[in-house]
């Protein structure tokens, strides 16, 4: 026995359409959430299309039983996936063969990870891409069954509150698209609302009593559970903008660091040696850049993280951001540090053997020249806290890339203020606290007092590579008993960039200041890196959450150790009175107020500079509109009577003029009426008021103008759309004036 067809209720036809409007637009309007995720509208378009596909989908099966479209939905959506969402041509156009289908149905799982946990912007393309189009097209597709197949006025909304929420867990949180939520619960509200009032007088024409259709108290209880679901939606928009509180901000890293080569600790592969041992690349091409400033620093790679053993690339190791972690990069990378912005080219030697990638400042996008680079990118993962980029399978000569960055400000000195905040422990480093108990003891600020143990370390250091005779025993390592017995507590400290690096941080951190290591060079005047030009710095960060240089210089000694150390007086840090404050110390709490202060003028003028060009665009577009309606205001108001009525008049025809009607300068206004077509007396009277011997009224002046108002509305009712959206734009009359007075 054959089911039987129950075609849905009876629906006019304007209704149909104010529900299939209502669907796009509230996918479309979700979907806005991930353009902070996304790399351009790619993802808008698949997302779009596949909301589309999904309410055709409803449409064609419409007439027929409920099951139907409830069994064809997820198989469309397999099917469509590949043409859509990964544009795979698969057996033909428009059918998929088994790869794809397989490639659909593994990337509706691994998709959703694949974007949590790649730094914005993702490519929209492979499993990334099926995000938006699952939403787009299972989304618009319920939602459609709702709104075209049930009278439930708030039912059709539910689907998308659900992309809605999926949307805010899975997009990066900022507060330029915080709007987007709110947005949602105001279409939202609005179409539930005239659903509402549609479906109660379609139930008040098919009752017999033939009332006038009312909200009843379904209805008001479905507005009232859609109101405070979109505005807790549109609430937790703007929090989490703040607080980062997403899926996405706990999304951990993607690769294991333990197991990568450490730049620092083979550093002696970079220094002089006599033997020229295979691994040793002193005098060998390790790179080429090109586009880099001379000077400019190459990182290889930041070490933020110190075990006991050795200083590491680590991850979570700064309490006030996720960015501290390596994710997977697409593309591109948005990252709003201000600075110089730069393309650099890097053409990788035969020397270089890492994983660690070289870049210089802060990446902003990075593509690989190279054939076969899939597997390259694939792994490629990045720090933006660090500024690190790593590939784990690594790369090697003729592994060339190129990117873009943006160079900021790595300037120190003294008198900036540290950040206030933890910083990381280092358990043993206490024993130097009687060496350097003067520093510890001042009442100087803290960054004066890293660069007084910078200059100790200078000045009474003496450097090392172990290679040269009698050196042997200046061994390799920063462990602690190297760094602390062996270097800082020595009666005087001898090594090369790995110990005085190494130690510096960690009396940095020491004395409260935040510090790191970096392993890189300088761009020399070739662009040609050699292993003789990699060195190592350490980075503080100061008070707006930037971190700063302090340059190997500063803290290095650069003479050769003597034959006999051992009759070397020992060393002594400067006492106290050397480095007190001119100034009063300013309390902990007021430095934490300092330092709110100047994070939150580095977001403004981070803010001022992405705001301004919008705000000169949309001065731009507004000019000719404003000065139209200043040269209003003036014709209407200033002059006597008869010169406002003929300034009504001369209003009329430049607006004729922005419309595109060609009305002719020197001829009469009558003449001037027959070319607009005009029916009324306007010309006339217009004629009358201005060449009569006495002034015209208040009230002709007034009538003049209200008959302006209602000839602009005939003028622009007989012109195309795009006629009338564009005339308010148009500087046609203003051209044509200014040509006036000029002839």
């Amino acid at each position: 026995m054959s089911t039987p067809v129950t075609p849905p209720p009876p629906r006019s036809p304007a209704a149909g359409l104010l529900d299939v409007v209502a669907v796009l637009v509230l996918v479309g309007t979700a979907l806005l959430g991930l353009a902070s995720t996304f790399a351009g509208w790619g993802y808008l378009v698949i997302g779009m299309v596949s909301a589309v596909l999904g309410v055709v989908l409803v449409l064609v099966t419409l007439r027929l039983p409920v099951i139907v479209p409830l069994v064809a939905i997820p198989i469309m959506c397999l099917l469509l996936g590949g043409p859509v969402a990964l544009r795979d041509s698969g057996l033909g156009p428009g059918i998929p063969g088994f790869g794809s289908l397989a490639e659909v149905m593994r990337g509706s799982v691994a998709g959703w990870g694949e974007l949590l946990g790649t730094l914005p912007f993702v490519d929209a393309d492979g499993p990334p891409a099926l995000v938006p189009y699952l939403l787009g097209f299972l989304g618009a597709s319920v939602s459609s069954v709702l709104a075209l197949r049930t009278r439930s006025a708030a039912a059709p909304v539910l689907p998308l509150l659900g992309v809605l929420v999926v949307v805010l867990l899975l997009r990066r949180p900022l507060e330029d698209l915080a709007w987007f939520a709110t947005a949602f619960a105001l279409v939202a509200l609005g179409w539930t609302v005239a659903r509402g009032l549609l479906l109660a007088g379609e139930r008040a024409i098919r009752s017999s009593a033939g009332r006038a259709g009312r909200l009843g108290p379904g209805l008001v209880a479905a507005l009232v559970a859609v109101l405070a679901v979109a505005l807790a939606a549109s609430l937790t928009s703007g929090s989490s903008a703040a607080t980062g509180a997403t899926l996405r901000g706990d999304a951990e890293e993607l690769l294991e660091l333990e197991g990568l080569d450490s730049p620092l600790a083979r550093f002696r592969t970079f220094a002089e040696h006599p033997d020229e041992p295979s691994d040793n690349v002193h005098r060998k091409l390790l790179f080429t850049v090109t586009g880099a400033p001379r000077g400019s620093r190459v990182r290889i790679v930041a070490l933020d993280r110190y075990d006991g053993r050795e200083w590491r690339a680590g991850t979570g190791t700064i309490a006030d951001t996720h960015d501290d972690a390596f994710r997977r990069m697409d593309t591109t990378v948005d990252n709003r540090t201000q600075g110089r912005d730069l393309r650099v080219q890097v053409a990788v030697g035969q020397a270089w053997r890492s994983a660690w990638l070289p870049t210089v400042g802060s990446l902003t996008s990075l593509r690989f020249l190279f054939e076969e680079a899939e597997s390259r990118r694939e792994g490629l993962r990045y720090n933006l806290a660090t500024s690190t980029a790593v590939v784990p399978v690594g790369v090697g000569k003729g592994d060339d890339y190129e990117f873009t960055a943006v160079l900021p400000p790595q300037r120190l000195t003294p008198r900036m203020r540290p950040w206030i905040g933890p910083v990381m422990p280092v358990e043993g480093i206490e024993q130097v606290d009687p060496l350097i108990e003067p520093v510890l003891a001042s009442r100087a600020p803290p960054m004066r007092k890293v660069f007084v143990l910078a200059k100790f370390l200078r000045e009474e250091g003496r450097y090392s590579d172990g290679a040269k005779p009698g050196e042997a025993r200046f061994t390799a390592g920063h462990d602690l008993e190297r760094v602390v017995d062996d270097f800082l507590l020595t009666k005087r400290p001898v090594g090369n960039d790995e110990q005085y690096a190494a130690a510096m941080a960690m009396l940095a951190n020491r004395i409260g200041v935040p510090a790191r290591v970096v392993v890189g060079a300088a761009v020399p005047r070739d662009g040609k890196v050699r292993g003789e030009d990699v060195h190592v710095w350490v980075e503080l960060r100061v008070s707006d959450g930037s971190w700063r240089v302090l340059p190997t210089e500063e803290f290095m000694g650069d003479e050769p150790p003597r034959r006999n150390l051992s009759v070397a007086p020992r060393p002594r840090v400067p006492p106290a009175a050397v480095v007190e404050p001119r100034e009063p110390v300013t309390p902990p709490e007021v430095q934490r107020e300092q330092q709110a202060k100047d994070v939150a003028d580095a977001e403004q003028r981070s803010l001022v500079l992405r705001v301004l060009p919008w705000t000169l665009l949309v001065l731009l577009v507004l000019v000719v509109p404003l000065a139209k309606l200043l040269r209003r205001e003036v014709r209407r108001r200033r002059g006597r009577p008869s010169d406002r009525v003929a300034g009504a008049w001369t209003e009329l025809v430049d607006h004729a003029r922005d419309l595109g009607i060609p009305v002719p300068s020197g001829a009469t206004r009558p003449a001037q009426a027959r070319v607009l077509a005009l029916a009324g007396d306007f010309p006339h009277r217009a004629d009358h008021d201005v060449f009569a011997q006495a002034e015209p009224e208040e009230a002709e002046v007034a009538r003049a103008w209200a008959d302006l108002g209602r000839e602009r509305r005939t003028l622009g009712a007989g012109r195309p759309t795009i006629r009338r959206l564009w005339a308010p734009f148009s500087p046609a009359s203003l051209v044509r004036s200014f040509r006036d007075r000029r002839d």
